[in-house]
């Protein structure tokens, strides 16, 4: 089995060696190499030239790497912190609701507990206009602190997003 690198000889080829040799054989070659050399160029400063350009590019590929992770790992951080103010908001806003909903059944059962023990028609009107602006009031404060906590919500679901961007003035908030 023969290696690529070695002809069948057995020693070992030097690809450099042979393309500095296939390039010597070119017709015009000394040519080229007057050219190179009239603007400057050193075929051996080339590779060095090329490597240190590697290099750089690498190192500047790495730090470009590093900001774009670290700009993504804080917008994963800021959406994380906003899908759980969201959470936390809508499980406030439900239990505030739920709450509504059992004071309304419990002063519906009480309005029907008074309604069966009225003795006259005037007492029943009595009983019911009572009952009629007790239910605004509960559905007017009821709605006026669901839309305290909506509002409430609302502020604590933007906040990371808020802390997160930056200021038009070039300031922020750093963590």
């Amino acid at each position: 089995m023969s290696d690529a690198n070695t002809p069948s000889g057995g020693a070992p080829r030097d690809p450099f060696e042979e393309t500095r040799r296939a390039f010597d054989a070119m017709p015009g070659a000394d040519a080229m190499r007057g050219a190179q050399a009239a603007m400057g160029l050193d075929p051996a400063r080339l590779g060095e030239a090329f490597r240190t350009m590697t290099q750089s590019s690498l190192e500047q590929s790495r730090e470009a790497y590093g900001r774009m992770r670290s700009a993504a790992d804080e917008a994963t951080r800021t959406l994380e912190a906003t899908v759980d103010q969201a959470h936390n908001g809508s499980l406030n806003l439900s239990k505030r609701a739920i709450e509504g909903l059992r004071a309304q059944a419990e002063m519906n059962f009480e309005h029907l507990q008074k309604l069966s023990s009225a003795g006259s028609f005037s007492e029943f009107i009595e009983i019911q206009t009572r009952y009629l602006r007790r239910q605004i009031e509960l559905a007017t404060d009821q709605a006026r602190a669901m839309q305290e906590m909506t509002r409430s919500a609302a502020e604590e679901v933007m906040r990371p997003a808020r802390e997160a961007a930056p200021r038009p003035d070039g300031g922020g908030e750093s963590r």
